[in-house]
């Protein structure tokens, strides 16, 4: 269960917002200015923001700024307001979605959907086996950290590719830093390639030369990060790559019923 703050004077848009999240099986929170928001951010764990434009205790564009410092909370912003100028401004500040009244209910519910994708690719990914080649031990530890703050610890480190190809082991997912001490990261990920079809892997450069990129994906790499790492970055990165092993274990399990 989540838990859904709308800020919302409107009576009729607050029990059709509430009927939906509910329908859903979440809990409703319903708030009608931005100071009563920020109580309630300050006393509950809230998964999903939904702000009217306007509100009394500020201007959203002073609430989102100060949310997205202290928290790591999607934001939708609903209006009647088709204007591109705020919400190009809104966008910059960070907001997820800019959604117009007529669209609210298919918006919410499609995203309350995606939550449940979502949660179910994080679970995929602490199941899954994981490789990681790199040799630069900030980053190595650096990508550990990430990754065990998520709590995904199937991970095995190795500094170079040699000692992953000697170690006979397949994973689901390979992170291959491109540049490395006497090799290069695209050899590695042929090899890797050759033998493992279905495996997700992700090549991690400094380099930022759309022709060096393209050729790295030419050469069996399914995506890249770049360096320096960023976080959110490099955790959906994987949860997009993680689809491969879900939609093999599906598979697996449909045929062994």
């Amino acid at each position: 269960m989540y838990n859904i703050l709308h800020i919302e004077q409107s009576g009729f848009f607050s029990k059709l917002l509430e009927k939906i999240v509910k329908e859903k099986g979440h809990k409703y929170i319903n708030v009608r200015d931005f100071n009563e928001a920020r109580d309630v951010l300050n006393s509950q764990n809230v998964s999903l923001i939904i702000s009217s434009l306007y509100a009394n205790g500020g201007d959203i564009e002073e609430f989102v700024e100060a949310i997205n410092k202290r928290f790591d909370i999607p934001i939708f912003v609903v209006t009647s307001e088709d204007m591109d100028d705020k919400r190009k401004d809104l966008v910059n500040l960070g907001i997820s979605e800019y959604i117009l009244k007529k669209d609210l209910e298919e918006e919410v519910r499609n995203y309350l959907d995606s939550i449940f994708r979502t949660d179910e690719y994080m679970r995929d990914l602490q199941e899954a086996n994981i490789a990681i080649v790199e040799d630069n031990e900030f980053f190595r530890e650096l990508e550990k950290e990430i990754l065990r703050s998520r709590r995904i610890y199937n991970v095995d480190y190795y500094k170079d590719g040699k000692s992953l190809i000697d170690s006979g082991k397949k994973y689901d997912i390979y992170l291959i830093d491109i540049i490395l001490k006497n090799e290069f990261g695209k050899d590695i990920i042929r090899k890797i390639r050759r033998s493992n079809i279905d495996s997700s892997i992700i090549a991690v450069t400094a380099l930022d030369n759309n022709k060096a990129l393209s050729k790295i994906l030419d050469c069996g790499a399914d995506d890249f990060i770049t360096k320096p790492i960023d976080e959110e970055l490099f955790i959906a990165k994987l949860k997009s790559n993680v689809r491969i092993y879900s939609l093999q274990k599906k598979l697996d399990k449909f045929i062994k019923n």
